[in-house]
């Protein structure tokens, strides 16, 4: 198989947002042969054929590209289309010897793909895609919070739970707007980051007391953070985005119910900037496909 820039080997994208779409059309414009399936609901280009089948989009295939996340609840990830298809019946589709690109695979499904023969390359384990993947969430979460309030991000107080790389860099845009972000984290030293940086940071213990004082939340922790206490000290209309994945870092439902401007966000890049997150997408897939082969 020919390395992932030249031209001539033959993806399958299976399922996934607008960003598989846009990868679609730009591996289709690199020179390579592209099916699709589970994406009958996106705009593809003339040229790329939607398959009826599992069977007919991966057969005779080098590389299967499935979305970032790649699975709900053992299904295939697929927003963009009506088809339920398990994870075990996808990778017993496959052939040994094929190259299967996702973002954040499952234990089970990475083991099952690997006893299968499968070359698993797992782009959420890429620092180059990560980092990429949460500047334009921090970006998308910025321009969610500002079509969803009356204030502005500038003069605001904005709260992030979580200091990790999502948390980080959407920290540092909104000190860049003049917003006041502050930084709750578990850890010392992210507290201890985050103050060199011009950033205040508190932990968890202090939060009680001060979550009232905040135009803006951000979560950006996949566990319960956010205690329904804290959610009952909120003033009524803050407006508090959920960026990490379920269970969440709060009771959505209590949240709401108490008068507060929920908004949750799952996959944002999918959502803000597609185009932008299939060109990353891309290039993980060729530095992965070039991994391989050396």
């Amino acid at each position: 198989m020919k390395r992932g820039g030249d031209a001539d080997v033959r993806f399958a994208i299976l399922g996934g947002d607008r960003r598989m779409a846009h990868l679609c059309g730009l591996l289709l414009r690199d020179g390579h042969k592209v099916s699709s399936f589970a994406l009958e609901k996106a705009e593809l280009p003339k040229e790329i054929p939607k398959a009826g089948c599992l069977q007919s989009a991966v057969y005779g295939t080098d590389c299967v590209v499935l979305p970032t996340p790649a699975e709900n609840g053992g299904l295939l990830n697929t927003p963009l289309s009506s088809e339920l298809l398990s994870m075990k019946e996808l990778i017993a589709a496959l052939w040994k010897g094929q190259i299967l690109c996702a973002g954040r695979l499952s234990d089970r499904s990475t083991l099952s793909a690997v006893k299968a023969g499968l070359h698993v390359k797992d782009i959420m384990q890429r620092p180059d895609f990560v980092y990429g993947n949460a500047a334009l969430t921090a970006e998308g979460a910025l321009e969610k919070l500002m079509a969803n309030s009356e204030k502005s991000l500038w003069d605001s107080d904005v709260l992030i739970t979580g200091f990790g790389r999502i948390g980080k860099i959407v920290s540092l845009r909104l000190l860049a707007l003049g917003a006041r972000p502050v930084v709750v984290a578990r850890k010392a030293g992210d507290r201890a980051f985050a103050e060199a940086l011009g950033i205040r940071a508190l932990e968890y213990s202090a939060l009680e007391g001060e979550i009232g004082d905040f135009d803006f939340i951000i979560n950006t922790v996949p566990d319960r953070v956010i205690t329904e206490a804290m959610l009952c000290c909120c003033e009524s209309g803050t407006v508090i985005l959920e960026l990490a994945s379920p269970p969440g870092g709060f009771d959505k439902n209590l949240a709401e119910n108490i008068g507060l401007c929920v908004l949750s966000a799952p996959g944002l890049p999918g959502k803000s900037s597609p185009y932008t997150g299939a060109v990353l997408m891309k290039k993980a897939i060729y530095e992965a496909i070039k991994e391989q082969e050396e």
